[in-house]
């Protein structure tokens, strides 16, 4: 009877192990391309743009989290941040300004930018300001604490049309931190 179980279990291994699926590679690990140009190019913006950590008045302690050497900090708020990295060494920041747009009915609309910068102490080590969309790399030290915050959003009641106050909306900025 044990015999039998034996034959049974190595047959099960041997077909398991023999006849498993093909290992894919691509660009992306885990992504499979299909071919279609339009639904390729989807899956690779989906893929390389990660999803971001929501900074808000209420998270401003717990917000940043570099444990596994990125992580990408959305906000639509001047909520400052603070936080320390886990290991001494050179960090790659790429930031992504946002937008406020300020519009009210039958007027044209107003824009302003809102910015993203990181600081160390009173040092700006990056801002959006002068480097919007660009890689930086910044070496950061364990112990350090550390702020993110954001700038340039405008109080709409300062702003009238045809005695009307504009509503406003926010697009939010956008900053990476990797580990290199």
């Amino acid at each position: 009877m044990r015999i039998k179980y034996a034959f049974i279990l190595a047959i099960s291994l041997f077909l398991f192990l023999g006849c498993g699926a093909e290992k894919k590679e691509g660009l992306i690990p885990g992504v499979e391309l299909t071919g279609d140009p339009l639904y390729d190019a989807l899956l690779l913006a989906v893929a390389s743009n990660p999803p971001c950590t929501v900074l808000t008045d209420s998270n401003t302690s717990s917000a940043v989290d570099l444990s596994d050497g990125f992580d990408s900090i959305c906000s639509w708020t001047t909520a400052v941040a603070t936080f320390t990295v886990p290991s001494t060494g050179e960090y790659e920041i790429t930031g992504f300004t946002g937008r406020q747009t300020l519009s009210a009915y039958r007027c044209n609309s107003s824009y302003f930018t809102f910015h993203a910068q990181l600081n160390q102490a009173s040092t700006v080590l990056y801002t959006t300001r002068d480097s919007a969309t660009q890689t930086v790399t910044v070496n950061l030290t364990a112990g350090t604490t550390y702020s993110l915050y954001g700038s340039g959003l405008v109080n709409s009641s300062d702003y009238q049309c045809s005695g009307v106050r504009p509503s406003s909306s926010v697009s939010p900025y956008r900053m990476n931190i990797r580990k290199k």
